[in-house]
């Protein structure tokens, strides 16, 4: 037995340090056949490389402050590329580069998720070259879990690094490894239709065995309903509806009753490896090592702090917050939503974007707590020494306050300008620390704008995501969702949808929307969509996706893959303006390291 397991942890060792552009340590595949067994250890080693810390290119240390693990780098980008996350502030962590489209080919967040996702895709390699198919149903199970993890990894990495499917097939994708025989030390990009492709092949061959296999464990092993879960995202990426129904169809056929009735959502993070919703997911507990020795690193520490753990430095946009507040109702808001330091008076106050000082792009906030309610709704206030109104505005049936005459970013002003501004329950006077902040006043006396989100004051009305907390009762704890059963509905509203079956569409809206409270007069039906300010029904579903899988890494590939712009106009340091879906900047740096190496194509800028 002891030389099993010293066998099995040789051979991960090998594994968690072959990379394309780091070919000095290899794995034969014969090593793995010498002992059954290791196609076990292996595979669930393969497992662990999403959510442990492991040193890159065989440093001594991941990284001073544990920063480096695949999945806190895999959301923390789709997700702060969006429209709804913005961050307090400048700051040494290097997420702050990709949230700016302005990412670095030598940061961590980078060439770490390049790096792990291709010694993953090499253990899967290795592991499916010697598994013999057919040979038993847990053998099977093996395999198929391998081809899942292999067709993922391909997936992920060309939807990080090559510009999206819809912008053409052959563009540039990213290294394609299928089979051993492909590590020829010549790599090139393949086109993202090729990887796509292989994405397709490797994900059949998983719902094959899979079929055939045993499953094992909870929602955290793979299984036959993740590869199809999977493969419906990525037909639907490829514009290939019908199939996408097809396997939505068949999916939701055998469905848990949570996909209708519904689930706990407070208690969903907490419980994600265990409750009917989930398809897959990677379980974190408090043994992993980012949890002993980096709690604060933890994908929730960004998102959260309850006052000894957590950074809480990024929080939901306004934009996200005033489409859940159209419906008080809405379960979903109020387990994920947590405003810091809630101290209302009763009263109401503004918030809204205005320039920095030191930036022509990134937006601080203005919060005006002085303000006069008139009887037609509107409110009045002063904005340094001037005097303006905020008028509400029926959108999409729920009232939006606007300011005309002037664009307070620019600092422009005229008939044409305009500023959307956000009228809130007043919190009184907090900070991003919780400490009393003194206001400022213009010569009049009256309260002027906090330049907030940042600065020393961080004076920005702080509203916390918690999705990514809670699990055992750890502020930093949750095990994060890829794959679950409010994607597979929404999956088949889209396809539905864009094959103008907009009645069906509606019904899979229907299912999320009174699973989450909202029935009644919040049914979206097709007579009254445009009433509330729709123009499709494909709107309809793409708000929906945003508000159900927020935080979960879809929004960015869904505003995209639509071909629509990203409306960036929110306060934030990030770029203020639209960020289109043929832009250049969609696709990753290629990490240096493997450019050096390789030499393969860079990505243009």
């Amino acid at each position: 037995m002891k030389k099993i397991f010293a066998f099995v942890l040789a051979a991960l060792a090998l594994v968690s340090c072959k990379m394309d552009f780091y070919r000095s340590d290899t794995m034969t595949s014969s090593q793995i056949k010498e002992n059954p067994s290791a196609a076990y250890y292996t595979t669930d080693g393969i497992y662990a490389m999403f959510k442990d810390l492991i040193a890159y290119k065989g440093e001594d240390d991941p990284y001073p402050n544990g920063r480096n693990q695949y999945m806190r780098h895999y959301f923390q980008i789709t997700e702060l590329r969006s429209d709804n996350v913005t961050v307090s502030g400048v700051t040494s962590d290097p997420f702050i580069h990709p949230y700016d489209y302005a990412d670095i080919p030598t940061e961590e967040n980078i060439y770490y998720p390049w790096w792990i996702g291709y010694k993953i895709i090499y253990a899967a390699n290795s592991n499916i070259s010697v598994i013999e198919a057919g040979k038993s149903a847990a053998t099977d199970q093996l395999l198929g879990e391998n081809y899942f993890f292999r067709g993922l990894l391909h997936f992920q990495l060309v939807s990080l690094f090559a510009m999206p499917y819809v912008c053409g097939r052959d563009n540039p994708g990213i290294i394609l490894h299928v089979g051993m025989d492909s590590y020829t030390g010549n790599e090139t990009r393949a086109s993202v239709g090729q990887v796509y492709d292989a994405v397709v092949k490797d994900l059949e061959k998983a719902i094959e065995y899979l079929s055939a296999g045993a499953p094992r464990g909870n929602h955290s092993y793979v299984s036959t309903d993740a590869a199809k879960a999977l493969l419906a995202r990525v037909y639907l990426y490829m514009e290939n509806n019908e199939k996408c129904i097809e396997v939505c169809n068949d999916l939701l056929g055998h469905a848990p009753a949570a996909v209708t009735s519904g689930y706990d959502f407070a208690d969903y993070p907490k419980h994600t490896y265990d409750m009917e919703e989930t398809i897959w997911c990677v379980r974190m507990d408090m043994t992993d090592n980012i949890l002993v020795d980096h709690p604060n690193s933890t994908i929730g520490s960004m998102y959260y702090s309850d006052g000894n753990q957590g950074w809480g430095e990024h929080y939901w946009s306004d934009e996200l917050i005033e489409l859940f507040q159209r419906y008080p109702e809405d379960k979903r808001f109020e387990a994920y939503f947590k405003m810091k330091d809630l101290r209302t008076t009763g009263t109401k106050m503004i918030t809204f974007a205005i320039k920095t000082k030191d930036t022509n792009t990134n937006c601080s906030s203005a919060v005006i707590h002085d303000l006069t309610a008139n009887e037609d709704g509107s409110y009045d206030f002063t904005y340094n020494k001037k005097a303006y109104k905020a008028v509400p505005e029926v959108v999409n049936t729920y009232t939006q306050y606007f300011v005309d005459g002037v664009d307070f970013v620019t600092g422009k002003t005229g008939a044409g300008e305009r500023s959307r501004v956000y009228v809130r329950p007043d919190v009184g006077e907090c900070s991003a620390s919780g400490d009393p902040i003194t206001l400022d006043y213009d010569e009049e006396g009256k309260q002027i704008a906090l330049n907030g989100v940042r600065n020393n004051g961080g004076k920005y009305v702080i509203y916390y995501n918690t999705k990514f907390t809670g699990k055992a009762d750890q502020p930093m704890l949750s095990s994060p969702v890829f794959l679950r059963w409010g994607e597979v509905v929404l999956n088949r509203a889209e396809a539905y949808a864009k094959t103008h079956q907009d009645q069906k569409a509606l019904d899979d809206v229907e299912i999320i929307r009174k699973r989450a409270g909202l029935t009644g007069d919040a049914k979206m039906t097709l007579a009254n969509y445009q009433e509330r300010g729709y123009e499709s029904v494909l709107d309809v579903v793409l708000d929906e996706r945003r508000m159900e899988l927020c935080f979960e890494g879809h929004r960015y590939f869904d505003v995209f893959r639509n071909r629509r712009k990203m409306d960036r106009r929110f306060v934030g340091f990030h770029e203020w303006g639209f960020i289109d879906y043929t832009d250049k900047r969609l696709a990753l740096l290629i990490p240096l390291d493997e450019i050096n190496s390789s030499h393969i194509e860079q990505n243009p800028r």
